[in-house]
């Protein structure tokens, strides 16, 4: 099940970051609005079955194809309590974002993904794939940094309902750019 949910995570991220949405508008994307950005976020988490909310830490990847789409990888991790045992889920996801305004100071976004959910709970441990769901905006007051507020619906296996989750948080982008 592990080495199935990594390879159909790997094959997503090669499709999505191979993709190039500025051909659909008929015109070629100018360099300087196609770049990269890295950043970190800290998000509110709740997983799904308890009532307790916990912090989800992630390093992301973002890369802007075209002044409204954006792909965005990030790798997260969280630690929780979950009937009496520790839980850790190491969340690896792949985004797709539709910037509706295109690039602005104020960049509202709606986007979606998949993703592998790494899970250790006690001498147990799990890989699934899930999808996510998310929305929200960037600010972005000048050229090469931005900060983000977002809201995240996580299905963390999509063969469970029961796994879902939501999380909300913001984040600082913009600690390295460059145009491609």
């Amino acid at each position: 099940m592990r080495n199935s949910a990594l390879t159909a995570f790997v094959l997503v991220a090669i499709v999505i970051f191979s993709m190039d949405f500025s051909y659909a508008s008929g015109r070629r994307s100018r360099t300087k609005d196609r770049n990269l950005k890295v950043g970190a976020r800290v998000s509110l988490y709740n997983p799904p079955g308890t009532s307790i909310t916990t912090m989800l830490f992630e390093v992301t990847a973002k890369y802007r194809v075209s002044d409204r789409f954006a792909a965005e990888f990030s790798a997260g991790w969280t630690q929780y309590n979950e009937e009496g045992r520790t839980t850790t889920l190491i969340p690896l996801q792949i985004n797709g974002e539709f910037h509706p305004f295109g690039k602005g100071v104020f960049d509202p976004f709606v986007g979606g993904g998949v993703g592998a959910y790494l899970k250790k709970w006690g001498d147990e441990q799990s890989a699934t794939v899930g999808v996510q769901a998310l929305g929200g905006f960037e600010f972005r007051p000048t050229t090469g940094f931005s900060m983000s507020l977002s809201v995240k619906y996580i299905l963390s296996d999509i063969t469970d309902p029961r796994s879902g989750g939501f999380s909300f948080g913001g984040g600082v982008q913009g600690n390295w750019e460059t145009s491609f």
